[in-house]
């Protein structure tokens, strides 16, 4: 097998022999019904490579230039190495290409400046379920509470836990973040959008767990209808892993932004301890689960759009973290579903929205709730939105507290690990609402469902078989159908 001359595979090489052990493992690993347990193929796999020859680095930063923007003095950082094996992307993916489309929607806009009807890849398939102004506002609570005499915090953390409860939903007043770096941050995100398309495309990427990745529409590149939104996605907390991989322009993003995330990454851990609080566990419970955490930014840009009612900025879907926060220009455009009925979030200056994540509605073990939201657009002004959330490290395992579980209290979610559960979240076409978060418990209920009833299933196959044989004289002696399909699934 051809080798490079320090024993390592060339890629050519590499993917070859990868595809080979790919075929070869499924085969070996397929069990009677469904697919072969995810994580166990892939380690089969990297244990096969590894006994063929190391692999070449994905990325050498003497050779990354300009594509992944790498500063000279950070080229001897490791700790980036580590983060592919352990965050699981493929940096060689950042490479994408692509036409009108894929530079964006902003690109779109500002090169057919008299647009007036919506292009058809952006139409959604359905009517959009119109918001109601009649189900009330998300609850509003005063932070500084957090902070005060024993009593008043604990009634603070009753409301915190109260609308987690019931609107997963609420907006933060007195949380402590200073304005100017609130606007500041706003201000230095527009910038990094009105960049030329090909500065913004260095960035784009079709791996849903690239650590920076600019993109179009969904997070997911398979095909989809298109929603009318511009995005940029990147790690923040622990900077040492990826902060040397952010965009270099506007020249003040890096740090601004670095100073805007860590001051967020304070502000969610004090609120997960009032959450902590909320579910009867210790106040740091969340913090130590999180570990050194995950911190994930997402960048929103919607600019005006010529048919907002035929298109969505982002559909109906819940958050794949812990704690978010987001922030939005003054524009308004933010929908939560609650009681069955879509309720527009007007904008409010200097506060927060916060949500609960899927990793907390499973911690909770659905005592706290991932609700449903989207975006909606409009004809007059661009919205800009940043939304940051608070996940544990990606190799943790999210399952229910081990404390919020008794002999009446049963876990009402199948334990994954935290990088596995996000990339099957992010690569969804539609989210289908909260499908991501049920959908992984679900599908293993349906896969035990087979297999007990496999042997009833082969039965009813040998007689739909003889009826054949008796109906048309076929001769599957040789080789019944149901043997077929037991090699087969």
């Amino acid at each position: 097998m051809p080798t490079n001359p320090n024993g390592a595979l060339g890629s050519l090489d590499y993917k070859k022999e990868e595809r080979h052990a790919l075929a070869i493992k499924f085969r070996e690993a397929a069990p009677r019904f469904g697919t072969p347990e995810p994580q166990k193929l892939i380690d089969e796999i990297h244990e096969y490579m590894l006994s063929k020859a190391p692999l070449v680095p994905q990325l050498n930063p003497s050779q990354a230039s300009e594509e992944h923007s790498i500063d000279k003095e950070d080229e001897a950082n490791q700790s980036s190495e580590d983060f592919r094996w352990i965050y699981g992307f493929n940096i060689e993916a950042s490479s994408c290409g692509g036409g009108g489309k894929r530079r964006g929607v902003k690109y779109l806009v500002d090169t057919s400046p008299n647009m007036s009807t919506l292009p058809p890849e952006y139409v959604l398939p359905v009517p959009l379920p119109p918001a109601s102004g009649g189900d009330g506002e998300i609850p509003v609570i005063d932070l500084s509470g957090l902070d005060g005499p024993i009593e008043r915090r604990r009634l603070t953390v009753e409301t915190i836990s109260s609308a987690c409860a019931d609107w997963g939903f609420f907006r933060i007043i007195n949380h402590g973040i200073e304005r100017c770096l609130m606007e500041e941050e706003l201000k230095t995100v527009e910038g990094f959008f009105n960049l030329h398309w090909e500065e913004k495309m260095k960035y784009a990427s079709h791996d849903v767990m690239n650590p920076v990745r600019y993109g179009t529409s969904l997070n997911t590149s398979k095909q989809h209808n298109l929603h009318w939104r511009d995005f940029l996605r990147h790690f923040g907390h622990p900077f040492h892993n990826t902060f040397h991989l952010w965009p270099h322009t506007p020249p003040n993003y890096r740090f601004v932004t670095k100073e805007y995330l860590g001051e967020l990454w304070q502000l969610a851990l004090k609120i997960a301890g009032a959450l902590s609080e909320g579910l009867g566990l210790d106040r740091d419970y969340i913090e130590k689960s999180v570990g050194e955490g995950c911190q994930i930014a997402a960048f929103n840009y919607y600019p005006p759009c010529p048919e907002p009612d035929g298109t969505l900025g982002l559909a109906a879907h819940s958050d794949h973290g812990g704690v978010i926060i987001l922030m939005e220009n003054d524009v308004a455009g933010l929908q939560v579903k609650h009681n069955h009925t879509w309720v527009a979030v007007p904008h409010v200056p200097g506060s927060f929205v916060v949500n609960i994540g899927d990793y907390t509605e499973i911690l909770s073990n659905g005592r706290y709730k991932s609700v449903e939201h989207r975006t909606v657009v409009n004809a007059e002004r661009t919205r800009i939105s940043i939304g940051v959330s608070l996940g544990p490290e990606m190799t943790a395992i999210v399952a229910p507290a081990g404390q919020l579980l008794d002999e009446e209290s049963e876990m009402k979610y199948k334990p994954i690990t935290y990088k596995d559960y996000m990339r099957f979240q992010q690569s969804k076409v539609m989210r289908e609402g909260k499908s991501p978060l049920q959908s992984p418990y679900e599908q293993q209920h349906i896969r035990e469902c087979f297999i007990n009833n496999s042997a009833t299933i082969l039965i009813l196959i040998d007689v739909l078989l003889i009826s054949l044989y008796l109906w048309d004289g076929c001769n599957f002696s040789q080789l019944h159908l149901s043997q077929m399909l037991s090699c087969s699934l």
